[in-house]
């Protein structure tokens, strides 16, 4: 090497540089050579240069928080803004998340996993001895005035904000205070924040000045000095303790986590930290904190470990969070597993059975107990012989045969059946246990097995078999296909528990499966219909299906009001009934307060909505065990119900049952349908007063409807009502846009109450206006009408414009013009004209044209009549109209012959 190199080679040295030099192998004394090893490259899996991340500059972003979190601290200091305390300081940042949640700890959870699948092996001697000597190397300096306690607590911090200048002024204000000098330390504090606030030292400096002055302030700047330093995790429990005592747990909550970032390893922090939480209430946290703790805790402090283990687990554990109990009890007993008793370790067997891993569960039981297994290898897949021992715990019995019947260990279910009945005495208490054993061979399809099981509890004498066990043995007979057998087992389970609805519907199934309906529909029946019980819901529906099905029709109504009326008001009286249609809108809430007020009850004004509350709570039960009955179907079964009661005449039964409908809430996406059911259900009643109060409504909501106005025009003709008139008057003069749906009815009202004037006055305009058949034939009416009367000037006048009205309807009924009374034979309405046409000379008492044009309506002939002749024929109502002509007239055998023709069923 020249003397050129050897000095650049010092150089570099000198300036702090690694300098790597390859040698030959054959330069190297064979003694030193047989020291190193040939060792595989090694996987940099993330590296982190401080240097270089520091010396990187920040970003825009970066730079601009800086800036106003100085800002922030700048106006706090100088008092500019006024502030209770420096909130900003006290709260989480973006990488400082509470980690006391279910997705907080299931995110670290996966992280921690997939962090664990990325290492690689252990490091070779070269790679260890690399990592000691940059574990060795010097820390980067630091400095942090006269406050070292983040130095004395092994806290890593940060580097230095402070300038050359202002280390000096540091100094100084420490000297200052040192010497007791405290106005000039603060002042000097106070300038270096001014100059530079996202410096710790100063604040630092301040809290010792104030430690035993003033304890607000020493709080204030701590939290400052912690939140620009937050490797410091002394001051952060130093903060949480003092706050804790002032009673800011929020506060100290956020603390805690700051300092458990910082020593995360450390369980005695996140035991305070649990505490704390459960004093603020926060339960669920808390046991998601003390989760985490258990690991960490140290073997001596087992006692501790296990009773938080256990309350955690049983936490859990009623939250149906088998996970999260299971991981509880894991960590417990991978610090104290040795320090279980069996109650321990039947609860850490129990929580892996319902996160099916058994494989761990028999791992346990081998290392634990004296059990031996017969496997392939180590493993424990498959499993050749099994040996328990005879002085087995029953509850350790139960779950290693659970287990290696889940393992698929068919081969040895007689001798763990054996086994069980042969160490695990049946009584009431060990029951359970048989019937775990029971469910995991029903799981396996290993039905035959699980009776054979079951035999001594339902064949015991000593005490009743309970109810739960006789419905798994119902199941294992019904899978067996015996299904006698199967068919008494569920009548036991129905006997012993009534409110087992699951064994009412498989008993129903059967017994319909064996063609014996009428103890089908009695396997449904419930008490609760009559004694107020909760109902099913499910229930009743599958009854009311059934019922309908063997035609008990009776039944099948009043089940299907009991399902129907039980989120609504029962109505007792008429009374009710009007007070509930006072309004015509569904579930009127004024209607209803009306009548809780006429049945005396105290609070009127909430009494409608808690009531229906009450009816609602109430059948709770019932909607939460037949979950599966939607609103969709209860409709479908109100359809089926009123189709069924309005084909066997009980039109009052449908008025009940809509009524039933319309006083709740639950069915407001069918309301306007069940309106309209309502008014035809109550008008088929005779009830047209309460008909009329949900018809007016859908017609103000509707006016242009025209079936609307023809149920009003029945109502009319069929109710006693002066109201008709009246309502009709103030519709048309409040109504914007006057229809002619409401003209006509007007008309036809007038007609109906012989102010056959005011007819005309509402007909002549609709026909000059657009001309329709119906209000033609309307005015001809009127006219012939007019010509009945006795005091009558000019009554031919009546009849020719009754007349000429009449063929006015017929040329727009046929849809030309009619050339000679003549209606052209292609017309569908041939039949009506000549009808209508006879009817109006036939009143008139122009008898030969009536008998004329009663003739052409028989002899009309029309395909579409044909098809349709029981809707659209009138030959019955012409023959009979023809032979009371010819009777009156003394024909009676023309007469005779028009009856038997024609009107003879």
């Amino acid at each position: 090497m020249s003397e050129n190199q050897k000095a650049d080679k010092e150089r570099k040295i000198n300036a702090n540089e690694v300098l790597i030099e390859e040698i030959d192998s054959n330069d190297v004394p064979e003694n030193e050579l047989a020291q190193f090893e040939v060792t595989e490259p090694l996987r940099v899996v993330e590296i982190i240069d401080l240097d270089d991340e520091d010396s990187m500059p920040p970003s825009n972003e970066a730079l601009k928080a800086a800036d106003e979190e100085g800002a922030l601290i700048r106006r706090y200091v100088q008092g500019v803004q006024c502030l209770e305390f420096p909130d900003f300081c006290t709260k989480l940042e973006p990488g400082d998340e509470e980690d006391d949640s279910e997705a907080a700890h299931l995110a670290s959870k996966q992280k921690h996993e997939s962090y664990e699948q990325v290492q690689e092996e252990p490091s070779t001697s070269a790679a260890a001895a690399a990592t000691a000597s940059k574990q060795s190397a010097p820390p980067k300096t630091q400095s942090k005035g006269s406050f070292g306690r983040a130095a004395a607590g092994g806290s890593l911090g940060r580097r230095s904000q402070l300038s050359a200048a202002l280390m000096g002024l540091m100094g100084e204000a420490n000297l200052s205070f040192a010497y007791g000098r405290f106005d000039v330390a603060e002042r000097i504090c106070m300038e270096i924040i001014r100059q530079n606030p996202l410096a710790s030292e100063p604040f630092y400096t301040l809290a010792e000045i104030y430690e035993n002055r003033d304890e607000v302030k020493f709080l204030h700047f701590s939290t400052i000095a912690a939140h620009l330093n937050p490797q410091d995790r002394d001051m952060w429990i130093r903060i949480s303790d003092l706050l804790v005592q002032q009673g800011h747990l929020t506060r100290a909550r956020i603390c805690y986590t700051k300092a458990i970032r910082v020593l995360p390893k450390e369980y005695l922090l996140r035991q305070r930290k649990a505490q704390l939480l459960e004093r603020m209430g926060e339960t669920n946290a808390a046991m998601f904190t003390y989760l985490k703790m258990l690991p960490l805790m140290p073997s001596s402090e087992w006692s501790l470990c296990l009773s938080t283990g256990k309350n955690v687990a049983r936490y859990f554990h009623e939250l149906k969070k088998h996970s999260l109990a299971l991981e509880a009890m894991e960590g417990t007993y991978g610090v104290c597993g040795d320090r279980f008793t069996n109650e321990d370790l039947n609860i850490y067997l129990e929580l892996l059975i319902l996160n099916k891993q058994y494989i761990k569960v028999l791992r346990c039981l081998r290392e634990r107990t004296k059990l031996e297994l017969e496997t392939e290898q180590e493993s424990l897949e498959l499993i050749y012989f099994c040996q328990i021992p005879d002085d087995y715990v029953p509850e350790l019995r139960a779950k290693l045969c659970v287990s290696l019947i889940h393992m698929h260990a068919h081969h040895l279910l007689g001798y763990i059946v054996q086994n069980v009945q042969e160490y695990i005495t049946p009584t009431v208490d060990r029951v359970e246990l048989y019937m775990d054993i029971t469910e995991a061979l029903m799981q396996e399809h290993k039905y035959a097995e699980a009776i054979a099981l079951m035999r001594p509890i339902t064949d015991s004498d000593s005490f009743d078999c309970p109810a739960f066990v006789w419905l798994r043995h119902a199941e294992c007979l019904r899978q067996l296909n015996r299904t006698q057998e199967a068919i008494q087992s569920y009548e036991r389970v129905v006997q012993l528990a009534p409110y087992c609805y699951e064994a009412k519907f498989t008993l129903s199934a059967l017994l319909k499966q064996q063609g014996r309906p009428e103890e089908a529909v009695k396997a449904l029946e419930q008490s609760g219909e009559q004694e107020g019980q909760p109902l099913h819901a499910r229930l009743l529906y599958e009854r009311c299906i059934m019922l309908q099905q063997i035609n008990r029709i009776d039944e099948f109504l009043d089940v299907g009001y009991v399902l129907l009326s039980r989120h609504s008001i029962k109505l007792k009286n008429r009374e009710e009934m009007m007070a509930a249609s006072n309004g015509g809108g569904a579930y009127n809430t004024e209607g209803l307060k009306a009548i809780l007020q006429m049945r005396s009850l105290a609070d009127v004004s909430g009494g409608a909505d808690s009531e229906q509350h009450e009816s609602q709570k109430k059948s709770a039960p019932a909607n939460a065990e037949g979950s599966d009955l939607t609103i969709k179907n209860e409709y479908e079964l109100f359809l089926e119900l009123v189709r069924t009661a309005h084909a066997h005449g009980m039109h009052s039964i449908v008025e009940r049952i809509c009524f039933a409908m319309v006083t709740t809430r639950r069915f407001t996406y069918y309301h306007y349908e069940i309106e309209r059911i309502m008014i035809l259900g109550c008008y088929f009643n005779h009830d047209c007063a309460i008909a009329f109060s949900y018809l007016r409504e859908l017609i103000a909501k509707h006016p242009e409807m025209i079936n609307l106005w023809n149920m009003l025009s029945l109502m009319v003709q069929q109710g006693d009502e002066v109201r008709y008139f009246r309502y009709a008057r103030r519709l048309l003069e409040r109504h914007p846009k006057v229809t002619q749906p409401m003209r006509l009815f007007l008309g036809h009202y007038h007609l109906n109450c012989s102010s056959y004037k005011y007819a005309l006055n509402a007909y002549v305009p609709i026909l000059r206006e657009q001309p329709h058949p119906l209000v033609a034939l309307s005015i001809a009416a009127v006219f012939n009408q007019l010509a009945l009367q006795k005091k009558v000037l000019r009554k031919s006048a009546a009849v020719a414009q009754a007349v000429a009205f009449a063929l006015r309807y017929a040329e727009l009924r046929a849809g030309c013009s009619v050339k000679g009374s003549d209606v052209p034979d292609t017309c569908a309405a041939q039949q009506e004209i000549y009808y209508n046409i006879g009817r109006i000379y036939h009143q008139a008492n122009i008898l030969h044209l009536a008998i004329d044009y009663y003739e052409r309506a028989l002899a009309a002939q029309h395909p579409l009549i044909k098809q349709h002749e029981s809707v659209l024929g009138l030959q019955h109502e012409a023959a009979f109209n023809l032979h009371l002509i010819y009777r009156n007239s003394g024909n009676k055998w023309k007469a005779r012959q028009c009856l038997m023709r024609y009107c003879v069923v």
